[in-house]
């Protein structure tokens, strides 16, 4: 009877995990994304654009790679025009079945054409939060906002994208 019982349990602790198993594998996914700086000496934004592909382990963890352009940004004679080729570790928190919240860590190689950054290219940290949620099959969308270091810069990048999911 007691083996039963721990059987049982087992069985019922596991439900959840089974329902999430299909999340592991291989996405890419692209969007629109919104840089901005926003400092007493620099103050503009722009739209860009976001690519990326990641391998989620499980529901919960994943790794991605992504390439951004940060469009174009001036104010008055200063100027500013970068792109990012990115690495990050994407820890998720589902809600239900078909939301997940999710924290982002990771690094970055950026590259600026003016020197509004202190330099012309570096790697740098980023951070960030979103949420993502599977619509159909392996299509998902996806709201992000992370924070890059470029330079003497924060640069703050606002994502909306669609990912498959294969």
């Amino acid at each position: 009877m007691r083996a039963a019982k721990v059987i049982s349990a087992l069985f019922l602790l596991s439900t959840p995990v089974l329902a999430f198993a299909d999340d592991s594998g291989l996405y890419v996914g692209g969007g629109v994304t919104r840089a901005e700086i926003d400092e007493s000496r620099f103050d503009d934004k722009d739209d860009s654009y976001k690519l990326y592909a990641g391998y989620r382990l499980n529901n919960y963890l994943a790794f991605e790679g992504a390439v951004v352009d940060f469009g174009d940004m001036s104010d008055r004679d200063k100027h500013f025009d970068g792109q990012s080729a990115q690495a990050s570790l994407r820890l998720g928190f589902p809600i239900g079945q078909r939301i997940r919240l999710f924290g982002t860590a990771g690094v970055h190689a950026w590259h600026a054409d003016d020197d509004v950054a202190g330099k012309s290219e570096d790697v740098d940290a980023l951070y960030g939060y979103g949420a993502e949620m599977d619509v159909l099959g392996g299509l998902g969308m996806r709201l992000e906002q992370e924070t890059l270091k470029v330079g003497d810069i924060d640069l703050d990048q606002t994502t909306l994208s669609a990912y498959w999911r294969f």
